[in-house]
């Protein structure tokens, strides 16, 4: 199966986004908005909705490790190809960058959620 999938580096998470034809990332996001912005409200909204995690803006702590966000982008191919999604359905992984809200790994980094 092939994905769509679209990398957003946010300052603390990137974000696989593997799109659908029938609905495309370009749709949810209205013209003149900023798409990171947009993808991280989203992101921000969902975790808090599902009890995953209370996301404080305000102490979310940037990462500008450009190869921990390719580590990131790494993880989220190893688990999307260990874990192919059986219908094609626009979906999100999320890999926190050092950050206190989830469990981080020796590698500074969380495990995959898929959102």
């Amino acid at each position: 199966m092939q994905n769509n999938l679209k990398y957003i580096n946010l300052s603390w998470a990137v974000v696989g986004i593997c799109e659908g034809s029938h609905l495309p990332l370009s749709a949810l996001v209205h013209e003149g908005d900023d798409m990171e912005k947009t993808v991280e409200h989203y992101v921000i909204g969902y975790l808090a909705f599902w009890h995953i995690a209370f996301v404080d803006e305000s102490r979310l702590v940037a990462c500008n490790d450009e190869a921990l966000h390719e580590a990131a982008r790494q993880k989220i191919d190893r688990y999307i190809a260990d874990h192919q999604p059986v219908e094609t359905l626009p979906r999100f992984y999320l890999v926190l960058l050092r950050q206190q809200i989830a469990p981080m790994e020796a590698d500074g980094m969380s495990r995959v959620y898929q959102v």
